[in-house]
């Protein structure tokens, strides 16, 4: 199946770009539509208010995309937040990878991070995956989960959420807990793999799983 990329306009120095793939999807959102297309991709949908462009970028942006869409400023959703919307509704995906996350204002990043806890996307709250040059980071139900090693990643975190329960960091981890209950969104970081696989389980709660590196 195809994944859909899906870049931010956050200026990010860590921005991390998307493989070039006949079959996946792109979404440029506000500014990050115009980095795409003036890094050769021709997104099949920019989308957002595009108050952070200028008409000359914006034109450009309708030269190379397959769907404009601009929408009022004052409006309850994020144009983050529409990207997955629009994402759900036209692409039927394996995955949504988001780039250009992770600079500009911490209150704009904390929102974003938050935004697959929203219960209208808990149904693809697992295709979710947050990546930029040094980070991924992906969300986790309860249930057991076998996770797999990237290799150019030194540290894994399990960032709980919201409150965990029973949580327990098996084999291929080199810390590990035994059902341990969390009832507070506890942030567990800079564990290891020993492995190119661990085991992962727990019985309720949302999890975040960061791989990064220096």
């Amino acid at each position: 199946m195809s994944t859909v990329h899906i870049m931010l306009g956050s200026p990010d120095e860590q921005r991390a770009w998307p493989p070039k793939k006949q079959q996946d999807h792109y979404i440029g959102v506000d500014r990050g539509a115009f980095y795409l297309t003036e890094n050769g991709y021709s997104p099949d949908l920019a989308l957002g208010d595009f108050d952070s462009i200028s008409e000359v970028e914006k034109q450009k942006i309708k030269e190379h995309v397959g769907t404009f869409i601009e929408v009022d400023p004052d409006k309850e959703d994020t144009d983050a937040e529409l990207s997955l919307v629009y994402a759900m509704k036209q692409f039927d995906s394996e995955k949504l990878i988001v780039y250009g996350w992770s600079g500009g204002r911490l209150d704009h990043l904390m929102s974003i991070l938050m935004i697959p806890l929203q219960p209208r996307f808990h149904k693809i709250q697992g295709k979710i995956e947050f990546v930029n040059q040094t980070n991924s980071i992906k969300y986790y139900q309860p249930g057991v989960h076998k996770v797999v090693k990237e290799h150019n990643k030194t540290y894994c975190s399990v960032i709980g959420m919201t409150p965990v329960k029973h949580l327990s960091l098996g084999q291929g981890f080199k810390y590990q807990l035994d059902g341990v209950n969390y009832d507070y969104p506890a942030a567990l970081i800079s564990n290891e793999f020993v492995a190119a696989t661990a085991n992962l389980t727990f019985k309720s709660g949302i999890i975040a799983f960061v791989q990064s590196r220096d």
